[in-house]
């Protein structure tokens, strides 16, 4: 799994926050499936260049949420709930085509990494209740 991960230590969204996100979708893709190893902490963190504290972090949140499994001595192990949370090859390729539109139209109108990340959030939000 060397290498499968990368973070902008200098970029506007947190380090942890990059991290988590990254992990979640190679679950959610079925790159990492129920019972794949995960790094150490100490392996992750000297990979990445970052503080352990910070790589903690991020495997608690996701062992909060159900995705990872730590196993005191052995390690740290996806656990998703369910291959049903697996999102398909097409539909990532068509959600990973419509992202890059939406980041040329936004670098096109000057829109920052922020404000898009912000907006996003928001209208995530505002969708729920559509349900």
């Amino acid at each position: 799994m060397p290498g499968r991960f990368q973070v902008d230590r200098g970029g506007a969204i947190p380090v942890y926050v990059q991290l988590g996100e990254q992990i979640r979708l190679l679950i959610h893709r079925g790159v990492l499936r129920r019972g794949d190893p995960m790094p150490t902490v100490r392996a992750l963190a000297v990979e990445l260049g970052i503080n352990a504290n910070t790589v903690t972090r991020v495997y608690r949140e996701l062992q909060q949420e159900g995705l990872l499994r730590l196993e005191r001595g052995t390690g740290t192990f996806v656990d998703q709930p369910t291959e049903a949370s697996t999102l398909a090859d097409r539909d990532f390729q068509l959600i990973a085509k419509q992202a890059r539109r939406l980041v040329k139209l936004c670098r096109g109108s000057g829109l920052t990494l922020r404000e898009l990340s912000q907006l996003i959030d928001n209208t995530w939000k505002e969708t729920l209740d559509e349900r």
